[in-house]
């Protein structure tokens, strides 16, 4: 191992020390009550939904786990209201959920006593995703216990940890946003000298995803630090291939662009580590690294406007 990546190393460990890794445990471990209303058949239909895991959302083949599918804590989680026709639900018992999925022929009735109510429709692809947006403070939790919404809670991470990076590299000149260094290190392009492929946010992502996707962290999950430096590095190839044909003035958003990619693309390759135990290569790397850029691009040039308008505004003020 050459003095440079041993360097690299021991400052994102010394970093990597900093993020406590049971905070995470906690949110996952939030205590959180689903309300399930209706008929005892929707209810079962509720139930296989929740533990669903529905591998179509992601956009990269992802390896089929069986394990992925059971929950034991799962009916500690929620709070099952049967509905007849001849019968009038426990209204009472309704309160106390943090929200009511219910069967939709009910769902007019169940609003006049809980605000969060969500129709039931196991045909409906946007239904976890409105969950989720909808209730940011238990998100961790909900998909830590139901595995239908750890794909969109996946994407929601993985999409933040990129944005952060791309905006790291168009502001990166100015000294005062930058952030606090354990919080997010640098993007997937700064090497020493001119970029890094491993950051912290890639490493504080692994954690998150290795707990909405079900898994307690515990200190074995350190020794998946290696997988992360394994793509990084894999990353710092791509990044000097593509960024040797791009000119100079369009480096800056070149580079932003390709960091919003590399971080997508590492945070899908851990997420198949988590699910199927198996490591990706640079050909997967690659494919998403393309698949992922325009996005980038799009990204980019949005935050750059933005850093301009500021500068401007500085610059006026």
């Amino acid at each position: 191992m050459g003095h440079e990546e041993t360097f690299i190393i021991h400052k994102i460990w010394d970093e990597l020390s900093q993020i406590n890794m049971h905070k995470i445990n906690r949110v996952c471990q939030h205590n959180i009550q689903i309300g399930l209303v209706g008929s005892t058949a929707a209810i079962e239909d509720m139930m296989k939904w929740l533990v669903s895991f529905p591998y179509h959302n992601f956009t990269f083949p992802v390896p089929d786990n069986d394990e992925i599918h059971s929950n034991k804590e799962m009916l500690k989680r929620l709070i099952i209201i049967p509905v007849s026709t001849e019968e009038e639900f426990d209204k009472e018992k309704l309160k106390t959920s943090d929200f009511c999925i219910v069967e939709s022929r009910i769902a007019n009735e169940v609003k006049q006593f809980h605000t969060e109510v969500y129709p039931f429709d196991a045909a409906d692809p946007n239904l976890a995703a409105q969950i989720l947006a909808n209730h940011e403070r238990i998100r961790f939790a909900l998909s830590h216990n139901f595995p239908v919404f750890r794909p969109e809670h996946a994407k929601i991470e993985i999409q933040e940890t990129a944005i952060q990076n791309t905006a790291w590299v168009l502001i990166s000149t100015l000294p005062a946003y930058l952030p606090v260094l354990h919080r997010t290190i640098v993007a997937p392009l700064e090497m020493l000298a001119d970029f890094i492929v491993l950051t912290l946010n890639e490493v504080k992502l692994m954690f998150e995803l290795i707990g909405l996707l079900g898994e307690k962290i515990e200190l074995r999950h350190i020794l998946d630090f290696a997988v992360v430096f394994g793509l990084a590095k894999l990353s710092r190839g791509i990044a000097v291939l593509i960024l040797r044909s791009i000119p100079a003035h369009a480096a800056v958003l070149a580079k932003a662009a390709l960091a919003y990619a590399l971080t997508w693309a590492i945070g899908e390759a851990i997420v198949f580590f988590i699910v199927g135990r198996q490591r990706c290569n640079l050909s997967f790397l690659m494919q998403r690294v393309r698949h992922h850029f325009k996005n980038g691009l799009t990204e980019a040039q949005a935050l750059m406007k933005k850093k301009e308008l500021a500068e401007r505004s500085k610059a006026e003020g």
